[in-house]
C-alpha cells in the first residue's frame, strides 16, 4: 500500500481513490509522515521553526534595542523571510509524487539499466531504489528525510537543496546574532561556555544554572547542532550535484553520470538553475520524467 496520509476526511478507500486520481494529472497533496519517529521529527521541524520566530522576534531582539527601529524591522523581515522560505521548500517537497508506481510498467522487454524490484514486484529505471520506510521505489532516489518524512528524489530534488540551504543560513544567521545576548544573559564567557552546549543538564544538576539558563541553554545548544547538520547537509548535497550523483552513487563510488557541472545543475534544478534554489515558487521544468538520464559513457559511444 502506498505509505502516505492524505490530509482529507474521506474514508481510507475514498483517499486511495484520490490519491489515484491527481497522480494522473498533477501533484497537489501532501505526503505525510507514516512513522511515529518520523512524526516527532516532523513535529520538531515545524513547531521548532515557529518557537524560532517567537524567540527571535519577542526575546533576543529587545535585547538590543529598547524602542522599534528599522533595526528591529530589518531582522524581523529577515526571520519572517527565512522562516516563510523554508517551510515553502518543505511545502512543495512534500507535494511531489516521487515515487516509480505511476510508470507505464513493462511486462517482458525493459530498457537496457531498468531492474525488477522484489518488493514491488515490478521492473524501474537506473538511478531508482527501493524505501524501506515508504515502502516505494523512488525515481532517482537520493535519500529518505527523517524531518519530511517522505524520500527525497526525481521531482523533489530541488526543494531539498534550497531547504538545506535556506536552513543553513537562518541556523549561522541566528547563532551569530543571539551569540552575545546568551553570554550576557549566562554571566559573560566562562570556561563552562563552551563545554555547557554538549552538556548543558549538568549545570543544572551542580547547581551552576538557574532553570531560566538551563533553558537557555538548551535552545541555544539545539539551534548550534542543527545549524552544523544542515550545513553538512547542504555541503553534501553541492557534492554530489558537482560530481553529478544522488547519495547511492557518491557511496559506491558512481560517476557515470557526471555531464559537467552546468548540466548536473539542471538535472536538479532544471534550465533556471540557481535561481529555482532561490526561490521555490520559480516553475521548474526537469529535463525527461526521471527514466533516462544521459551519461558520460554515452557521450563517448
Amino acid at each position: 500500500m502506498y505509505s502516505c496520509q492524505v490530509v482529507n476526511f474521506l474514508t481510507m478507500n475514498n483517499a486511495i481513490n484520490v490519491c489515484n486520481l491527481c497522480h494522473r494529472n498533477i501533484d497537489i497533496m501532501l505526503h505525510l509522515p507514516c512513522h511515529p519517529k518520523e512524526w516527532f521529527l516532523f513535529g520538531l521541524f515545524w513547531l521548532g521553526g515557529v518557537w524560532t520566530i517567537i524567540y527571535e522576534c519577542c526575546i533576543v531582539v529587545w535585547y538590543y534595542h529598547q524602542h522599534c527601529n528599522w533595526l528591529v524591522i530589518s531582522h524581523i523581515v529577515t526571520v519572517t523571510l527565512l522562516a516563510c522560505l523554508i517551510y515553502s521548500n518543505m511545502y512543495f517537497l512534500l507535494s511531489k509524487d516521487v515515487s516509480a508506481r505511476q510508470l507505464n510498467r513493462c511486462q517482458e522487454t525493459c530498457p537496457p539499466g531498468w531492474t525488477f524490484c522484489k518488493q514491488c514486484q515490478f521492473h524501474v529505471p537506473p538511478r531508482s531504489h527501493h524505501c524501506k520506510l515508504c515502502n516505494l521505489c523512488i525515481l532517482k532516489r537520493d535519500h529518505h528525510c527523517w524531518f519530511a518524512g517522505y524520500c527525497i528524489g526525481f521531482k523533489n530534488h530541488r526543494y531539498f537543496v534550497s531547504l538545506a540551504f535556506y536552513m543553513s543560513i537562518a541556523g549561522l544567521y541566528a547563532n551569530i546574532y543571539n551569540w552575545q545576548f546568551v553570554l550576557n544573559e549566562k554571566g559573560g564567557f566562562t570556561w563552562t561556555t563552551l563545554p555547557s552546549l554538549f552538556a548543558p543538564h549538568v549545570g543544572l544538576m551542580l547547581g551552576y544554572y538557574s532553570l531560566y539558563e538551563f533553558a537557555l541553554t538548551v535552545n541555544t545548544s539545539v539551534g548550534f547542532f542543527f545549524t552544523i547538520f544542515f550545513v553538512w547537509m547542504f555541503c553534501v548535497q553541492v557534492l554530489q550535484i558537482i560530481s553529478g550523483q544522488v547519495m547511492h552513487e557518491r557511496k559506491k563510488g558512481i560517476h557515470v553520470y557526471n555531464l559537467g557541472f552546468r548540466t548536473n545543475l539542471q538535472e536538479v534544478f532544471g534550465p533556471r538553475g540557481l535561481i529555482s534554489l532561490l526561490c521555490p515558487f520559480v516553475p521548474t521544468q526537469l529535463a525527461g520524467d526521471g527514466t533516462e538520464f544521459s551519461s558520460h559513457t554515452q557521450k563517448t559511444e
